[in-house]
């Protein structure tokens, strides 16, 4: 993402890690600040899944008050991580900085490329990271995912917090509903 470096967004390795880090944001529904510090030592490939540290978890029952939470992960995303590894020889932190591969890369650097793409593409919005995850709430709500399997994805403690905040619906999907159930309002 944005770092502040002439030749960096140039680099492969960069457009590699970046675009990989946008699959991520999309496919765990993450906060931000949890998917930059996933690390390639919590991916089991053979279960399809990733377990990464909750920051903002604030029901835990750890003496330790760190919460970790673990989500299937789709084969093609598995993919798209295992060819990254082993392209780029990546150990640790999934996302690293350019500058040094020991440091993970910050959420501002994140902010600063998304809001450089938007404006790239013509988007006038105000884009930030945190819209993946409520963009993930509603696509996996439009699918017809039960909520508490949202909720769950999301590593909210309660589907409280996920049906007032996360998940709405849209005129679309109330009339997919409807359709799908035969009512007729009239």
């Amino acid at each position: 993402m944005y770092e502040k470096s002439p030749h960096s967004e140039n680099d492969h390795w960069v457009h590699d890690r970046d675009q990989l880090l946008i699959q991520m944001m999309w496919t765990t529904g993450a906060r931000i600040t949890d998917v930059l510090d996933m690390r390639t030592d919590k991916i089991n490939f053979n279960n399809r899944s990733i377990t990464f540290l909750v920051r903002k978890r604030k029901n835990t029952k750890r003496a330790d008050g760190q919460w970790w939470h673990t989500i299937t992960i789709d084969m093609e995303t598995l993919n798209e991580i295992m060819n990254y590894i082993h392209t780029w020889n990546v150990r640790g932190l999934l996302f690293p900085s350019y500058r040094n591969s020991d440091k993970q890369l910050t959420r501002q650097a994140v902010a600063l490329k998304l809001k450089s793409l938007a404006e790239t593409i013509g988007m006038t919005r105000n884009i930030h990271c945190h819209l993946w995850r409520h963009g993930v709430a509603m696509f996996l709500q439009a699918q017809g995912i039960p909520i508490e399997l949202v909720s769950y994805h999301l590593a909210h403690s309660s589907t409280t917090i996920t049906l007032s905040t996360y998940a709405t619906l849209d005129a679309l999907q109330e009339r997919k509903i409807f359709d799908s159930l035969g009512v007729r309002l009239r």
